[in-house]
């Protein structure tokens, strides 16, 4: 089974994912946008964590701009698509359109999340 930590503070609607175990200053963090902070380890092969502000309000927007991904590389853009489309970050964040860099925030179901 899977290892990971959901934190929702209501008063600041954040909500903060973790999936397994890491150092807190090891993974590289990488803004998708104003709202959404992906964590990834350095060389852009897992998704350690992801922590969207305004949470309430994103679930309520049919899609979200990932416009900050436009200051990656081709290369690194890439491979952040890639490990959103996948267990477990696609349980919390659907790429809608990858050209156009359109997400949906997503309330996870736990059962996906424990098959992830």
């Amino acid at each position: 089974m899977p290892s990971f930590e959901i934190i929702y503070e209501e008063r600041d609607d954040v909500l903060e994912v973790s999936f397994g175990f890491f150092e807190e200053d090891f993974p590289r963090s990488i803004s998708l946008n104003e709202a959404i902070v992906l964590h990834t380890d350095s060389g852009l092969t897992a998704v350690l964590g992801i922590t969207f502000y305004s949470f309430a309000r994103l679930l309520g927007v049919g899609e979200t701009q990932m416009d900050r991904l436009t200051s990656l590389s081709e290369i690194e853009a890439r491979r952040v698509l890639m490990l959103l489309s996948q267990p477990p970050a696609d349980s919390f964040l659907e790429v809608v359109d990858a050209e156009n860099l359109l997400a949906r925030v997503e309330a996870p179901n736990l059962q996906d999340l424990l098959r992830a």
